[in-house]
């Protein structure tokens, strides 16, 4: 969000340790004009080819921050120059943190790695608290600015042992501010803090310049880099480009919402747009865990080319911080009051500009990310004058104006320059860069296809949104191609809003996605839209992995502003927790077994038959479960099944389910018991028989007949008991007897 640079407290005490510098070893020029550089005196004598070496006494003094009027010169950092701790000609400074038992503060020791040429060294802690400090080699300088030690002269590797505050708090607004309360904190199981800052200064003896190292570590698990550290337990990824290396650093708290790819995607993306200087050897980014704290910001750059960002923060939007932060990297220049709108400005126009030219958003939110700048009271500010600044005008104002004036250079250079030719141009600029500097770079390259009128036009209206209340339009699709060309192919994917489905025998119809609650036998059916909003064709590969496993895929290409639907279909045999990703949607899907099916009740469509009938029996089931519910019911009459049948159920759903079942002939109940049997409870109804009355009564009647009409053990139509056609057991025993009589009158004659 911000570049943090070094506070007014801290180059005051650096002016004043220079001052004094100056007033004990007289007038020093800093030589050589770059960091790390120690300071020389005006009257050292130059080296006489005719005589012996000569040994002049010289001071050097060096800070963390120097001071902006170069008088001091800048600690270095361990890597960055030829300097290196340990080096003869060079006082190396090392700084290991380490945690604290006081909560919101860590231990610091600094010591300091002096060359045999240094006869003189105070140091002054520009970032220790009020707790007690323990020297080893140092005495404590009394009537000093600051927290000042003086080394012994004695000690090879004096040291000092202190406090320093690791809670930074700050209230922010704007489009990166958070409402939260901390930039560094300490929470006891981590810490994210600044590095150390101290001042060096002191003399030595030869005549060649005295360097500065400066060296950060940690002390246990940890990370430290030239302005921050992170003190533990984390995961390093590494990317090596040409043009520089870049760390990423997740702790072991943090969350990322963006895989290290895209994050370094986005780094070398900004890279690769912005050849305009100022390039590091070496990025250090920071995901901050959100877990346990609230940020101030969204993320924070500071230093050279150190960063954090909320590991919450995507990598693929219009309002990329990861893009944000790297920009500020890039900024090499050093703006007055009338260009400072500039800094924030650009960072949040490239932010969404790389995303627009990568692919990772759509020129809808490009455009929606540019035109807060037309609202007010932010596009009534002036931008040349931040006292006038009203919600964020630099981020909002600034974004839409920079990323005009970028339209507007292109169109006049007929390509041959943009925005990233003026940001050059003030990286280059060693004076601090005025509003009048950024106009003239502005003009300048608006001019390169040599066209002074068109490029003179630039500048006017350039100047009118900057010096003025007077805010542009922001460009549409069309204007936009006219000057970047046709944005790139940008493929979206996402689920229709009927696009999870649970199908089957249970059901078929949309389901809730967190998570989606299936039973075994069922499938997960998903329909994804496939959008290409970019200026041109483009392809896309889409697949479906379940539990991180590619299982189908479906690609296709599809035309500038073309939409397609593409279905998968996936049925899920075992119970169980799966993860299930389309596109950039990402499912949980829970299977368990069906629920069980409740029986409510059974009815019979008669409620007296004769015996040997059949009734149709007719049982209420329901499902009282938040998921389907499955199983056979048992249809049983008087304690034997005689049938089963099937049922399915959506969750809190209710049917009916019926089956034609016999009453028994046989046995002398009048009344029989038809059941539903379910896995977990039973339904029952009667139904009333009716038997016929038989037995002795009837065979008496019949022998009475002499062999005439059957007795009462005939049925209807003359049918005996065993189903003979008129004739049944007794008639058939009187016709026996009457057949013995004839015989034995027979044999009697």
């Amino acid at each position: 969000m911000h570049r943090l640079r070094s506070s007014p407290g801290v180059r005051t005490v650096v002016v004043a340790l220079l001052t004094a510098s100056l007033l004990l070893c007289g007038a020093v020029v800093v030589a050589g004009g770059g960091p790390g550089v120690a300071a020389s005196t005006g009257g050292v004598s130059p080296v006489d080819s005719t005589g012996p070496p000569v040994e002049p006494a010289d001071t050097f003094a060096f800070a963390d921050g120097a001071a902006a009027d170069g008088s001091t010169g800048s600690l270095g950092e361990v890597g960055a120059g030829t300097a290196d701790v340990g080096d003869e000609d060079t006082i190396g400074v090392r700084n290991e943190l380490s945690a604290d038992d006081e909560p919101g503060t860590v231990a610091v020791t600094t010591t300091a790695h002096l060359p045999d040429r240094v006869t003189g060294l105070e140091i002054t802690l520009l970032t220790a608290n009020d707790d007690a400090i323990e020297a080893d080699g140092f005495e404590r300088v009394d009537d000093a600015d600051g927290e000042t030690w003086e080394w012994d002269g004695e000690t090879e590797r004096p040291s000092l042992a202190y406090a320093m505050d690791a809670n930074v708090s700050a209230e922010e607004s704007g489009p990166l501010a958070t409402g939260g309360t901390y930039r560094f904190v300490d929470t006891g199981e981590w810490a994210l803090v600044r590095t150390p800052r101290v001042a060096i200064r002191g003399s030595y003896t030869g005549q060649t310049r005295i360097r500065s190292a400066r060296e950060n570590a940690v002390d246990g698990e940890g990370v430290a880099s030239q302005a921050m550290a992170f003190l533990g337990p984390y995961e390093e990824h590494v990317r090596e480009t040409d043009d520089q290396r870049y760390r990423l650093i997740v702790p072991e708290a943090a969350e990322m919402e963006a895989p290290p790819d895209d994050v370094f995607g986005a780094f070398e993306g900004a890279s690769d747009a912005l050849r305009v200087g100022g390039v590091d050897d070496e990025v250090v980014a920071i995901a901050a865990p959100t877990g346990e704290v609230t940020w101030a910001v969204r993320g924070l750059q500071t230093g050279d080319a150190d960063l954090w960002v909320r590991d919450r923060e995507p990598a693929g939007t219009a309002d990329d911080v990861w893009t944000h932060e790297y920009v500020h990297t890039r900024q090499a220049y050093e703006p007055e009051a009338s260009a400072r709108w500039f800094t924030e400005a650009s960072a949040t126009y490239y932010a969404a500009l790389f995303a627009l030219d990568r692919g990772a958003t759509d020129f809808d939110s490009f455009e929606r990310t540019l035109a807060r700048g037309e609202r007010d009271p932010a596009a009534s500010s002036v931008l040349a004058d931040p006292g006038t600044w009203q919600r964020n005008a630099d981020y909002t104002k600034g974004s839409l104006v920079a990323g005009e004036i970028d339209r507007r250079i292109r169109l006049a250079s007929d390509g041959r320059a943009s925005l990233a030719t003026v940001f050059r141009d003030l990286n280059d600029d060693a004076d601090p860069v005025t509003n009048r500097a950024f106009l003239d770079a502005v003009e300048e390259a608006a001019a390169e296809s040599g066209d002074d009128e068109a490029a003179a036009a630039v500048r006017e209206a350039a100047e009118g949104w900057i010096t003025t209340s007077e805010v542009p339009e922001t460009w549409d699709r069309d204007a936009h191609a006219e000057a970047f060309g046709e944005t790139p192919a940008q493929i979206g994917y996402a689920l229709a809003a009927d696009g999870v489905r649970a199908t089957g025998e249970y059901r078929n119809r949309t389901v809730d996605r967190d998570p989606v609650r299936l039973v075994t036998g069922e499938s997960l059916a998903l329909a994804v839209d496939v959008s290409n909003t970019g200026g041109v064709e483009g392809g896309y590969d889409l697949s479906l992995s379940l539990d991180g496993e590619t299982v189908e895929t479906r690609n296709g290409t599809l035309d500038a502003g073309e939409a397609a639907t593409e279905r998968f279909d996936r049925e899920f045999a075992e119970p169980g927790e799966y993860a299930i990703q389309v596109g950039s949607e990402t499912l949980t899907v829970v299977v368990s077994e069906p629920a069980d099916p409740l029986v409510r009740d059974v009815a019979v469509d008669a409620d007296r038959v004769t015996a040997g009938e059949s009734v149709v029996a007719t049982a209420t089931v329901a499902n009282d479960a938040s998921i389907p519910a499955g199983s056979d019911v048992e249809f049983v009459v008087d304690g034997e099944t005689v049938g089963t049948e099937p049922v399915r159920l959506d969750a809190g759903g209710e049917t009916t389910v019926e089956r034609e079942v016999r009453v028994p002939g046989s046995g002398d109940a009048d009344v029989v018991t038809v059941s539903v049997v379910g896995p977990a409870d039973e339904a029952s109804t009667t139904v009333g028989v009716d038997r016929d009355s038989g037995g002795d009564d009837g065979s008496a009647d019949g022998a009475e007949g002499g062999g005439g009409e059957t007795g009462g053990d005939a049925g209807p139509g003359g049918v005996t008991d065993d189903g003979v056609p008129g004739f049944g057991p007794v008639v058939a025993l009187v016709a026996l007897l009457a057949l013995a009589g004839l015989a034995v009158r027979r044999e009697s004659r």
